[in-house]
């Protein structure tokens, strides 16, 4: 494909993206299942073409709003061309001839082409050309939403303009290993002699990290099921509820599974886990998953139904561990969907922060005294994570907070890379996505 035919196809791609609430990674893969006329090369640089602009969309969009705000000329303007042109003259620097030779009328010979600039765009790119970045304001330049600077700066205190830029820079694709089935040594040595750059992962023990993203469904040690795609952050969190092989387990929001290929593992699919969420859908998701990996331990339970309630009470103080991986903005994992960055609003945190709490309380009753709540998000915000504990310890005096530094010495049997009494990783300093996890005892 020529550039203007990538360009064109980033631009269709941008236009589904910002119409649909579908997260862009499965908007773009739909795309190509479509479409398959692209070629591997071709769908590799027009998905690095609509990352770079959703990572930068803040930016981008500013130059858009300020260009036409000011501008005399009106006409009907499409955003996902806007942001292609903008993106293509600010950020890849091609002049204004050179995007004009590339958005062309099509012809047999680039029939994918994209059609020829408007009067107005022409107009746009020429004045975007009196705009530089220190004009812009501080969000736009960090590329974070406007309304979550304040919480950000509750994080990251004096280091906010060091941290900002760690949210957007791509990540890296981290490996969970399955020690049901491998050690992480021999799947390290195994990847490193087809040629994958590959290294153990600096905090969790059964991860591995790769420089660069592959395709990996096809290889032998994914469908042997000795291998998982998840973060090293996702992994530390199931491996910091310390599930053992003579305990009951429930994974109060299972998703598609992977907390609980990490706890059935550390079960060594000894015990009984129960995988419930209020999607069955998801749930299904997770059986291929346990099914390649050869775990048995699981039962699954969907809270969906009308019968879910009595089934809960029915558990009350039977489990000696309850995960929460909780619902929540995503914030930690801007990194790798950083459309979540103008999906998510400032009015979704607060109806996420009553779900939140309430969902404590309906795990909280299955707890056994002597057991452990374990409450988890991706998110970075201290609303969603630290202050949500408090509140919850401080209407339930029968649990108490253990320290993380105690948890992690005990389970990983490494230095904790905190001082805190509850755990958040962000990218500035841990070079993984942010996860939040605290663990509670209930007093016996």
């Amino acid at each position: 494909m020529k550039q203007g035919a990538r360009f064109q196809a980033a631009i269709i791609l941008l236009d589904k993206i910002l119409g649909v609430t579908t997260p862009a990674d499965q908007v773009i893969t739909s795309y190509f299942r479509h479409n398959r006329y692209i070629g591997s090369g071709d769908r590799r640089t027009i998905s690095e073409i609509v990352f770079q602009i959703l990572r930068r969309y803040e930016e981008l969009s500013w130059y858009i709003s300020t260009v036409l705000q000011g501008s005399t000329h009106k006409g009907n303007t499409n955003k996902a061309r806007l942001l292609v042109l903008i993106y293509a003259h600010k950020i890849q620097n091609l002049t204004v001839q050179d995007i004009q030779a590339l958005f062309h009328f099509k012809s047999p010979e680039d029939k994918y082409g994209p059609p020829p600039l408007t009067t107005l765009e022409h107009m746009f790119l020429k004045e975007s050309e009196k705009l530089t970045p220190d004009q812009m304001p501080v969000h736009a330049r960090y590329n974070v939403p406007l309304w979550a600077l304040p919480h950000l700066k509750m994080v990251f205190g004096e280091y906010i303009e060091e941290a900002l830029p760690t949210l957007n820079q791509p990540a890296p694709l981290d490996l969970r290993v399955n020690t049901l089935k491998a050690a992480r040594e021999n799947v390290l040595a195994k990847l490193q002699e087809e040629g994958f750059n590959a290294l153990p992962t600096p905090l969790s023990p059964i991860g591995i990290r790769l420089s660069e993203r592959h395709p990996l469904a096809n290889h032998p040690l994914w469908k042997d099921g000795h291998i998982e795609i998840q973060d090293e952050g996702s992994q530390l969190l199931a491996l910091l509820a310390d599930a053992r092989p003579d305990m009951a387990v429930l994974d109060f929001c299972a998703g598609a599974g992977g907390k609980t290929l990490v706890m059935a593992a550390t079960m060594h699919n000894k015990g009984r886990i129960v995988a419930t969420d209020v999607a069955l859908w998801r749930l299904n998701r997770s059986r291929e998953r346990l099914r390649r990996a050869g775990v048995y331990n699981v039962e699954f339970r969907s809270l969906e139904d009308a019968q879910s309630g009595k089934w809960l009470k029915r558990q009350n103080q039977r489990f000696d561990r309850v995960l929460i991986d909780s619902p929540c903005s995503g914030s930690g994992t801007w990194r790798r969907n950083p459309d979540l960055k103008m999906r998510f609003k400032e009015e979704d945190l607060a109806e996420l922060l009553i779900k939140q709490a309430h969902i404590l309380e309906r795990a909280s009753p299955l707890v056994k005294p002597g057991g452990r709540l374990v409450y988890a998000t991706c998110s970075l915000f201290k609303e969603e994570n630290q202050t949500q504990v408090e509140n919850f310890l401080t209407h339930h005096p029968d649990f108490h907070l253990i320290p993380l530094t105690d948890i992690w010495t005990s389970v990983l049997k490494s230095p904790c890379p905190t001082n805190n009494t509850m755990l958040q990783l962000t990218p500035y300093e841990h070079h993984v996505d942010g996860f939040f996890v605290a663990v509670m005892e209930r007093k016996k």
